[in-house]
């Protein structure tokens, strides 16, 4: 009946489905009851299920599973799972509840706030580390750079000079024709 896919199990999101009718029920006429609470009400009875039926642990619930705990003890007594409301709470342990759960969350909140600083700090080294990378990649093809640049100027110097030694020779040879011989 509740086997949605029709594989001959139940698995979580069909369990949850029937139990979200049943927790709609059990809220019902309560006016500060959040989604939040609804979906931790649902998990708890999923989870309650699964931990009591599915005993191969496979985290579903065959047909022969729950026929083997329907005909079992535990399964005809009276309701199986208390509700969070269903206790009377004092204001004073209400008071306490909140100190606590607030003490928890600011925990968690110091938790999480010292994790992304350590992220941020990882980042800013790692940041750190590629630049320091790239700026002596810069700084060695600045100097590959200088020094393609001298070799440049000095093969174009010496391409000069050749000229000159060159022009010279054949100035010194036309001048040496042009002498009569003695």
């Amino acid at each position: 009946m509740h086997d949605l896919n029709g594989d001959n199990e139940w698995d979580v999101f069909e369990l949850e489905a029937i139990f979200e009718k049943e927790v709609e029920l059990l809220f019902e006429g309560l006016d500060d009851v959040d989604d939040e609470e609804k979906a931790e009400e649902v998990s708890r009875m999923r989870e309650h299920v699964t931990e009591h039926i599915d005993s191969s642990g496979d985290g579903f619930i065959q047909l022969e599973e729950f026929l083997t705990y329907a005909k079992g003890k535990e399964f005809d007594h009276e309701d199986p799972w208390e509700t969070v409301f269903s206790e009377d709470i004092g204001d004073k342990e209400f008071e306490e509840f909140e100190k606590q759960l607030a003490a928890d969350e600011l925990k968690d909140l110091q938790a999480q706030a010292i994790q992304e600083q350590a992220a941020r700090e990882e980042k800013i080294r790692k940041y750190e580390e590629d630049s320091k990378i790239n700026m002596d990649m810069l700084k060695e093809h600045s100097e590959n750079l200088k020094k393609a640049i001298m070799e440049a100027n000095k093969a174009r110097e010496l391409e000069k000079a050749k000229k000159l030694v060159a022009e010279n020779e054949a100035k010194a040879a036309a001048a040496n024709q042009a002498k009569p011989a003695a």
